[in-house]
């Protein structure tokens, strides 16, 4: 018999062999190691009301704002990635004693404490229990027409082992998650986390938003923090 124990975002299941947090309504199996969790960023996380109430337009610089979403070493191309976003680390903010800073730690905390046990579950499938560095969560935002074309994410100027795409809405049109190896195009549905190979055998694109705003949050994993320095993120880094 299984018995489940109500948490602040989820529901702990309780077995005779461990204790296993599920955050997830449903697994859904994709194929060559896509998945997709359903209802893990719940609409009581308020992903978009926080972040919306906490950040200032792009091109504002008296806070914490919006900013044109970078590629490799910090470059911007709209022709290729064409959105907003903004990504930090919990420790990032740690120095900063405002309330703004309190608020967005809190929900990187609050959407850390849902993810964690999908990636454990996954981890568990694939053996691959080590993923202890967590990059920063990116939040993004698209607009009608923006989009970003085809890349994967480990790569010359970065690396990762895992991705996660997060998705708190459904409500805009277009805007589709597409695996063009796997021939595989999916709509989000909201609450939405997945999960899969960062490698060269996942190139993956997100599709122009033709209404409304989408918003994701993308976070990768990795084994060590080792391989994520400054150094190694520079052009000049051999």
């Amino acid at each position: 018999m299984v018995e489940y124990i109500k948490t602040k975002f989820g529901q702990k299941e309780i077995t005779n062999k461990e204790n296993i947090m599920q955050t997830w309504t449903e697994k859904v199996n994709l194929g060559n190691g896509i998945f997709c969790y359903k209802g893990v960023i719940n609409k009581d996380i308020d992903v978009i009301g926080r972040i919306e109430a906490n950040l200032k337009p792009e091109g504002d610089t008296t806070g914490y704002a919006w900013q044109p979403a970078y590629v490799g070493y910090k470059q911007l191309m709209p022709e290729y990635r064409d959105c907003n976003d903004f990504k930090f680390k919990k420790t990032d903010l740690e120095n900063d004693k405002s309330q703004v800073s309190k608020n967005l730690q809190a929900l990187w905390q609050d959407l850390y404490d849902v993810k964690l046990p999908a990636v454990e579950d996954y981890s568990r499938m694939y053996n691959i229990n080590n993923l202890k560095y967590w990059e920063a969560f990116n939040f993004i935002k698209y607009g009608p027409g923006q989009h970003f074309m085809e890349h994967h994410d480990h790569g010359f100027s970065y690396n990762c082992t895992v991705s996660l795409v997060a998705y708190p809405n459904d409500d805009y049109e277009g805007g589709e998650l597409y695996f063009r190896l796997q021939n595989l195009k999916v709509k989000a549905d909201a609450g939405d986390l997945f999960i899969f190979p960062s490698n060269f055998m996942y190139p993956h694109q997100a599709m122009p938003v033709t209404s409304g705003t989408k918003y994701s949050i993308v976070t990768m994993l990795d084994y060590s923090k080792k391989f994520h320095t400054p150094e190694m993120y520079s052009a000049d880094a051999d």
